[in-house]
């Protein structure tokens, strides 16, 4: 499914695996701090949902994607972690060369487990490192230090699991230019095939945003999060890394194909507390949920993890709500999104190729036929530049 397409049957899924020992100063993701017990209920409750939505026919093509968020997913262990993966295999078709991603963090990664993961059918591992500077991991209140980030992307490399992806963040408050650089050619040196390089977000309520609000410590000036970002964007083509998103870097044919098809307006299934989903009006009946004429149908679980499992053991999918999308909020949405990646975005409307034009004239933008891209200065400021398309 492309952004020039309408919505067809789901061929990527979001699992949420939203275990973590403990939540970082700047995670404002749906996590759970918790023991075993919760873990194995929470199991046993995904599984009851993946089984209704292997069943319910919303599906109908073989997926191409599966991702496994969270949270954790490493920190379930091999055991609950193989009952996931024989469950997926089981209840959907999976197309030839299926990308499955597993996000792990370093202290989760040994020999033994990267043994594990590539038995299990995983074939691209997402390593959250972020900074391999000490000081700044314990400001983020990060679980390792920057050796176990090496070990761990070390241990990945040797595993036989084809693709390999690693977290950077820029912009980190006390994370100087200097030491951003040197973590990014550290991890350049274990030849990574893909990249996300993105500032930290100060989300609201988080401990990151609560000290630069109360003063204790200063967030990242504008000019040296945009030198960081540039560096970064200076170095990655030599290390074999090509910019394909804003955020992301690959390999040749080693992007991250699910994350593709969110910014490319593709649908996808969710499953698991807190995960969100995007279907068609089809797939989405077939779920049980509102669709009406909608175009699109977004839908959300239950966020917390103890009342999704309570949920889910009352007979319910687990989701909360749902709202229906009609053409021109799909055209914004993928308007939005489009503008992310290099290739840009098929823009149909008039009103907007011309607002696109006048925005080209000052090199923010490039138009080609009905085609809009951001240029790299445009990419720096790409909030803005949709929100001025958008009101058009």
């Amino acid at each position: 499914m492309t952004a020039e397409d309408h919505p067809g049957p789901p061929r990527s899924l979001y699992v949420h695996l939203p275990f973590c020992r403990r939540r970082c100063a700047y995670c404002d993701f749906a996590i759970a701090v918790s023991g075993s017990d919760l873990q194995d209920r929470y199991l046993e409750a995904l599984l009851r949902e993946l089984l209704f939505v292997s069943r319910s026919g919303a599906v109908g093509q073989p997926l191409e994607t599966i991702h496994l968020g969270g949270g954790t997913p490493s920190l379930l262990g091999p055991t609950r972690l193989g009952r996931l993966m024989e469950a997926l295999a089981a209840g959907f078709s999976w197309a030839e060369g299926c990308e499955v991603t597993l996000e792990a963090n370093p202290e989760e990664v040994s020999p033994a487990a990267t043994r594990d993961w590539a038995r299990m059918g995983i074939n691209r591992a997402s390593l959250g490192i972020q900074s391999l500077s000490n000081p700044t991991l314990r400001w983020l209140g990060r679980g390792h230090d920057a050796a176990q980030g090496l070990k761990a992307l070390g241990w990945l490399r040797e595993s036989g699991i084809p693709q390999v992806s690693c977290d950077l963040m820029s912009a980190i408050p006390g994370q100087s230019t200097g030491a951003f650089l040197d973590g990014l050619d550290r991890v350049l040196r274990f030849q990574p095939d893909h990249l996300s390089c993105y500032e930290l977000t100060l989300e609201p309520g988080t401990t990151t945003r609560r000290l630069v609000d109360s003063g204790r410590c200063r967030q990242v000036a504008e000019a040296v999060a945009l030198e960081q970002l540039r560096s970064a964007r200076a170095r990655l083509p030599a290390a074999g890394l090509t910019r394909y998103e804003v955020s992301n870097y690959s390999r040749p044919g080693c992007e991250s194909r699910h994350n593709l098809n969110y910014w490319k307006g593709g649908t996808y299934l969710a499953l698991g507390a807190g995960a969100h989903g995007f279907l068609g009006g089809p797939a989405a009946s077939a779920l049980g949920l509102p669709a009406g004429c909608a175009r699109g149908v977004r839908y959300w679980h239950y966020r917390d993890a103890a009342t999704y499992v309570r949920v889910v053991g009352q007979g319910s999918t687990g989701i909360r709500s749902s709202e229906q999308l009609d053409d021109s909020q799909l055209g914004l949405e993928r308007l939005a999104l489009g503008l992310r990646l290099t290739q840009g975005v098929k823009v149909g409307e008039e009103r907007l190729l011309a607002a696109s034009r006048r925005l080209a004239a000052h090199g923010w933008l490039e138009v080609e036929g009905e085609r809009v891209r951001a240029t790299p200065e445009g990419m720096e400021i790409l909030e803005r530049l949709t929100l001025e398309l958008v009101a058009a």
